[in-house]
């Protein structure tokens, strides 16, 4: 018996591939892992670069959020500075007004008092050289009075009425001695400074009061009352407009459905309304028509049919468009088993979409006329495969 005749028959080893092949093989995987390398590399890069502007991006976003946060803090310290730079002008100007006035009366004293010392001199009644003190005296006693009511929050316009009354006597008697006995000059300039006085130092507690009680100039209450104006014919003209709208609805209404019209308009009489609202109008329509807001009997009743229609249309055997036939997977099943497990319902509507847990006849098998074609074809693979 020869070699050959010995050597076991069947599967025969393949023949040893050529080193040049191989050495291709190789070389072209080793290309192809270059060629992923720089593709990977490349797509590395390009997510570098998208990041980085991302944060380029990101970063200018945030300097013009601070930007605009510091120019926002600029702004509220000029703000605050303007604020407390007019604060501090009132506070100079009334300190100066306030000195000012006690400036202008002391010399109107001085001016007015040597005059009514002179009225009321007499050599054989020296004591009369206290009234003009009295007088004098009186009327800055009665105005410090009234800044005194001020601050405490009282009344104080009848100690201001006492003083002007003082000073109208003081500056009476300047004028009839001083016109009598230096002439009208003197008269009237006494008279002015005895008034003078009194009547500067009255108009600065009148600021004060007005400050206390937070009282508005004439032109913050012109602008005010324009404002309240316009605000005023702003609600009249929208009244207007929704009173024309009430009465376009009420008339469409009363046009397009008459009985449902008259039992809205009973239904307001007897809830006390002027007018039929939304409620009474949706309750008349269903006392007549027994249907939804917007339904009658009639349009129902075409819904039903244009629904019948369509349905008849659908189950058609002569329309082609509208059949649907059984999908092919579905003749390749037995008929479902009428078993408790075919009978069970999926709970899947009432869980949230899980699906239920499953058990042994579940599913529907295949039917005999399948099994066994799948099986011929199944040994008709085998030799073909060996």
């Amino acid at each position: 018996m020869s070699i050959t005749e010995l050597r076991p028959t069947g599967r025969t080893r393949p023949p040893a591939k050529a080193a040049s092949k191989e050495a291709a093989e190789a070389e072209a995987l080793r290309a192809k892992t270059e060629a992923t390398k720089a593709a990977a590399d490349i797509a590395n890069q390009l997510k570098a670069a998208k990041a980085a502007a991302e944060i380029a991006a990101g970063e200018a976003k945030a300097q013009e959020i601070r930007a605009e946060a510091a120019d926002q803090q600029r702004e509220a310290a000029r703000l605050r500075a303007e604020a407390q730079a007019a604060r501090d002008k009132a506070e100079r100007s009334a300190a100066q007004w306030r000195t000012y006035a006690k400036t202008i009366a002391v010399i109107c004293v001085v001016v007015s008092l040597p005059l009514q010392l002179m009225a009321f001199w007499s050599p054989h009644a020296p004591f009369l050289l206290a009234a003009p003190l009295v007088l004098e005296g009186l009327a800055w006693a009665l105005l410090k009075g009234a800044e005194a009511a001020i601050d405490d929050h009282r009344p104080s316009w009848h100690y201001r009425a006492l003083a002007g009354a003082v000073a109208l006597f003081a500056a009476t008697v300047n004028y009839l001695h001083g016109s009598a006995t230096f002439g009208l000059g003197t008269g009237l300039g006494g008279a002015f400074c005895s008034l003078a006085g009194p009547l500067v130092w009255d108009l600065h507690e009148h600021g004060r009061i007005r400050k206390r009680d937070g009282k508005v100039s004439r032109r913050q209450r012109r602008a005010e009352a324009k404002q309240v104006a316009a605000e005023a014919a702003e609600k009249k003209a929208a009244a207007e407009r929704e009173a024309e709208e009430r009465a376009a609805v009420e008339q469409l209404r009363s046009v397009q459905w008459p009985q449902v019209w008259e039992r809205a308009v009973a239904l307001a009489a007897a809830v006390g309304e002027l007018h039929p609202s939304e409620p009474t109008w949706k309750r008349a329509w269903d006392d007549t028509q027994g249907a939804a807001l917007g339904d009658t009997a009639e349009s129902i009743a075409a819904r039903v049919a244009a629904k019948a229609a369509v349905k008849d249309a659908a189950n058609d055997r002569t329309n082609t468009v509208e059949r649907v036939e059984k999908p092919q997977v579905e003749s390749q099943l037995a008929r479902p088993a009428k078993t408790a497990a075919a009978k069970r319902p999926d709970g899947r509507r009432s869980n949230g979409g899980t699906p239920p847990v499953r058990r042994t006849g579940d599913t529907i098998g295949y039917s005999p006329v399948a099994r066994r074609a799948m099986s011929h074809a199944a040994r008709n693979r085998q030799p073909a495969a060996s």
